[in-house]
C-alpha cells in the first residue's frame, strides 16, 4: 500500500522534491499551500493537481515534510499540530532549526531533519540528514525517497548548518561562477547560447573526474591542467592575487552563520 506524504509550503525547494517524487516515488503526494503564489513559481499544470488548501489532508500522513521559510516554521507547526497524528513522520527542510525546537511542539513524534537542494528536482541534490525518534523502518523509507532526490549523507545534526552552507546554498554559488565565465567567453566573441552550454558541460564534466579520480587530490588535478607558461597558469595567477580563496571562505562561513542565526541555536548542540 501507497504512504501518503504531505509536503506543507510550495516554495522553490518543495517544487524542487515534489517534482522529482511526483515523477519517481511510488507515494500518494500532496502539497499544502496557503496561497496561489506557487502559481509564478513554475509549477506545471500536473504538479498543480496534488496542490491543496486544505489542512485536512494532514490528518492520515505517513510523512508530513515542512517546508516552509525558517522564520514561519515554528508558527506554521503550532497551527497544524493539532491534524498531525501520533504515528506520522515529520520531516524539516528549514535551515537552522533545530530538532530539539520541533521537539517541545510535537513531543511524540519521529523527527527528521534534512536540507537537500534545488538539484533534487533532477535526482542530483547533497542532502545531509539528521533522525530522531524515528523507528528503524521508517527510517529505511525516508532514506529512500531522499535517495532519490540524490546522494544522501547521514550525520550528527550540528554539521547540519554548516552542510546548509555549503550544499544546501551550494548551487548558488556554482551559478554566480558559471554567471562569470559566460560573461568573459561573451567578451571573447563566444555567442550567449554557446557559452553557457560550453561552461556547464565544463562543470560537470570537472567535477565527475574529481569523483572518478578521488585517489589524486584536488592541487594534482589542477596540475594536470596547468602548463607553465600556458593559459591555465595566466588565469590562475590572477585568481590567486585577487584572493578569491579568502573571498569564498568568507562567504561559507556567512551562509553558516546565517543558518545558525535562523534556528537561533548554537552551531553545536
Amino acid at each position: 500500500m501507497s504512504k501518503k506524504i504531505v509536503v506543507v509550503g510550495p516554495g522553490n525547494i518543495a517544487h524542487a522534491i515534489v517534482s522529482r517524487w511526483l515523477r519517481v516515488a511510488h507515494a500518494h503526494i500532496y502539497v499544502l499551500a496557503r496561497s496561489k503564489t506557487y502559481l509564478t513559481k513554475g509549477w506545471s499544470a500536473e504538479e498543480q493537481k496534488v496542490v491543496t488548501f486544505d489542512p485536512q489532508v494532514i490528518i492520515d500522513a505517513d510523512l508530513v515534510v515542512f517546508a516552509v521559510k525558517p522564520k514561519d516554521m515554528i508558527a506554521t507547526i503550532t497551527q497544524l499540530k493539532p491534524l498531525i497524528s501520533k504515528t506520522t513522520t515529520v520531516l524539516s527542510v528549514a535551515a537552522g532549526i533545530a530538532i530539539a525546537q520541533i521537539r517541545q511542539l510535537l513531543p511524540e513524534q519521529g523527527i527528521v531533519r534534512t536540507m537537500p537542494n534545488i538539484c533534487s528536482e533532477i535526482g542530483t541534490s547533497v542532502t545531509g540528514i539528521s533522525f530522531d525518534q524515528v523507528s528503524e523502518d521508517r527510517k529505511e523509507w525516508i532514506l529512500s525517497l531522499l535517495n532519490l532526490l540524490g546522494h544522501v549523507v547521514e550525520m550528527p545534526e550540528h554539521l547540519l548548518n554548516p552542510m546548509t552552507a555549503l550544499y544546501g546554498s551550494g548551487p548558488a554559488y556554482v551559478y554566480v561562477f558559471l554567471q562569470s565565465i559566460i560573461h568573459a567567453a561573451e567578451d571573447l566573441g563566444i555567442p550567449a547560447d554557446q557559452a553557457r552550454e560550453l561552461a556547464a558541460y565544463m562543470v560537470q564534466g570537472a567535477s565527475q573526474l574529481a569523483l572518478v579520480d578521488s585517489d589524486k587530490s584536488l592541487q594534482q588535478l589542477v596540475e594536470q591542467v596547468v602548463s607553465p607558461g600556458g593559459t591555465t597558469e595566466a588565469m590562475l595567477k590572477v585568481l590567486d592575487q585577487s584572493g578569491w580563496q579568502d573571498i569564498m571562505h568568507q562567504a561559507l562561513k556567512a551562509a553558516g552563520e546565517r543558518a545558525t542565526q535562523l534556528g537561533g541555536i548554537p552551531t553545536r548542540a
